[in-house]
């Protein structure tokens, strides 16, 4: 399961990587990933990730605000937390997850990266 989650994540990046205002996570040295998750970073992209979330739902895709909403946001925490912590709250604002499943087809992928490119 996890070799052909890994075959989605390829594909994902070679659709992804390198376009402006997109960030993907970097492969940590001596770490091996069980590509459970593929979150993308929208950072000054042309649409926000709120807007790539729609953009997809709109389409029958779903998609996961990650990190969404930030723990500090929600009542009873204290609200100068949030303020003490800027790039928790940016990853808060910016990360989504695409569709990631062992057996996700390649022409998915692609469906789902001509949505978020077009």
């Amino acid at each position: 399961e996890i070799e052909k989650r890994k075959i989605v994540v390829e594909h994902y990046k070679k659709r992804l990587e390198g376009i402006e205002g997109i960030r993907l996570c970097d492969e940590q040295p001596g770490v091996k990933s069980n590509y459970a998750y593929f979150p993308v970073v929208f950072d000054g992209y042309k649409y926000t990730r709120n807007e790539v979330f729609e953009k997809l739902a709109e389409v029958g895709i779903g998609a996961r605000k990650y990190f969404y909403p930030l723990v500090s946001e929600n009542k009873g925490f204290d609200k100068d937390l949030t303020a003490q912590t800027p790039k928790a709250l940016a990853f808060s604002r910016n990360v989504l997850c695409l569709p990631l499943y062992a057996h996700l087809e390649t022409t998915e992928v692609n469906r789902i990266c001509d949505v978020i490119l077009l």
